[in-house]
């Protein structure tokens, strides 16, 4: 495979002023300033010129949540210890109508929660630290099986960045996010390096019950074009990695995710992900992504490929040349491998989460208007996994093509739910190579796969 570099973050230098937060007044280590900190905070970087570095000492500083940034230019984020925000709903600032601050979760029309972090309309945009600059959502008093019952997802993502461009993210570190953790929304040119993500109610080193009440607590979501992460290490209990797709209906900087390349990566939690890609009819899209050189230690899932459905017959959607490679997991605690309809509690004619385990439970193939083709998984070694190796399943009126397993080998694989099949695999055209084992029942063999990936 021949790889062809296109693209890369432009770094515009400006120099201006150091903006030291805490000569301005934030006051640290005293939560009943964290309102004040907030509307200090929101008031710097309302007034930051290009080329100005607002700076956060080696000090713990309380927030409220509803921190914004908008048309920041060649501006600099310095934070050198720990921003952390209040716990729970008693003080956090809310929105009058509707969620609508990220296409993501567009509007609902009613009264939500702000973002802890928002950034937008933003472009040379360097989020740095000279350390490990930290942002911690207190997510244990927004997490749990109640609250979820009570609120769902109406809760803050630690941190969103929309319409922006030329982003370096290096060197933070993202804690008990009460929502989804970092998401980029619409990006041009992203760089993500040596940053990392944890999430979890305990410590246990699995992903039981307890730990999975941290419910929606996804990693990096990013939807854009030519984006770039490596060396950064999740755990969390939803999806790890996730590669989102944009439309042409809400893609500003680019009408399809595109040539994304994640890389030296630890990742534990819901997995390596693709989607979900709904159809739309904008033309929901994803295309040219690659996860190479990945470890994950007792994740739940691992890959993780995935559409929803919709009602809209004329809808499409599309989700081309993936590129997996390198992964080893250890001991996964549910499917390694999920290439397929999304399996989830809230989305229209979704995959039950107790499919197949529990009677009378429903799997609906993928849309019809879905087009999912040139799918490749190389050097995968997956060992004792507690289920059966995975789901291949596309929608049977529009088959999957050219789905390669190369070199993919499971060790010691779980016998439940498949038995010996390994897999359920349905409306694929796909090929083994290499000595893949074991081989989804409904892939051929020995053949030569084309493959075609521009990043």
């Amino acid at each position: 495979m021949h790889w062809i570099l296109l693209w890369g973050v432009s770094w515009h230098f400006v120099v201006g002023a150091v903006i030291d937060w805490e000569h301005l007044g934030a006051v640290p280590d005293d939560h009943h300033t964290g309102q004040a900190n907030t509307d200090l905070l929101n008031k710097a970087l309302n007034e930051m010129h290009s080329g100005d570095t607002l700076y956060v000492s080696n000090k713990t500083f309380w927030l409220a949540g509803g921190v914004q940034a908008v048309g920041l230019v060649s501006a600099t984020i310095k934070i050198d210890e720990t921003l952390r925000f209040f716990p729970g709903r008693e003080g956090w600032p809310t929105r009058d109508r509707g969620c609508g601050t990220n296409p993501l979760q567009p509007d609902t029309g009613k009264t939500c929660v702000q973002e802890a972090f928002f950034i937008a309309n933003s472009s040379g945009l360097s989020l740095t630290s000279s350390g490990t600059g930290t942002l911690d959502g207190n997510g244990h008093s927004w997490w749990g099986y109640i609250n979820y019952l009570l609120h769902g997802e109406n809760r803050p993502r630690l941190l969103s960045i929309v319409n922006s461009t030329d982003v370096l993210v290096e060197h933070w570190r993202f804690v008990n996010s009460a929502y989804w953790t970092f998401t980029a929304f619409d990006v041009l040119r992203m760089e993500i390096r040596y940053c990392d993500i944890d999430n979890r109610v305990n410590h246990a080193s699995t992903h039981g019950i307890v730990n999975l009440g941290a419910f929606n607590t996804d990693g990096f979501d990013v939807a854009g074009r030519n984006i770039y992460i490596h060396h950064c290490n999740v755990w969390n209990q939803d999806d790890c990695f996730t590669i989102q797709p944009l439309d042409s209906i809400y893609g500003f900087n680019s009408k399809c995710t595109e040539n994304i390349l994640v890389e030296h990566i630890n990742a534990s939690g819901l997995g390596l992900t693709v989607g979900a890609v709904r159809p739309t009819a904008g033309h929901n899209c994803v295309r040219n992504v690659t996860f190479r050189k990945a470890f994950m230690y007792h994740t739940f899932k691992g890959i993780y490929i995935k559409s929803q459905n919709t009602p809209d017959t004329h809808a499409t959607g599309e989700i081309t040349n993936l590129l997996y490679e390198d992964v080893v997991m250890d001991a996964p605690s549910q499917v390694p491998i999920w290439i397929g309809p999304a399996q989830e509690a809230d989305s229209y004619h979704a995959c039950s989460l107790f499919w197949p385990q529990l009677p009378f439970q429903k799997c609906p193939p993928p849309h019809a208007g879905m087009q999912w083709t040139n799918i490749t998984l190389r050097n995968i070694k997956i060992s004792s996994p507690s289920q059966s190796p995975g789901v291949i399943y596309g929608n049977p009126d529009r088959p999957m093509s050219n789905v390669v397993f190369d070199k993919v080998v499971v060790t010691n694989p779980g016998m439940s739910p498949w038995g010996k099949d390994f897999y359920h695999c349905e409306g694929v055209r796909g090929t083994t190579l290499h000595g893949t084992s074991p081989k989804p029942p409904c892939f051929s063999g020995n053949q030569i796969a084309h493959e075609t990936f521009v990043i």
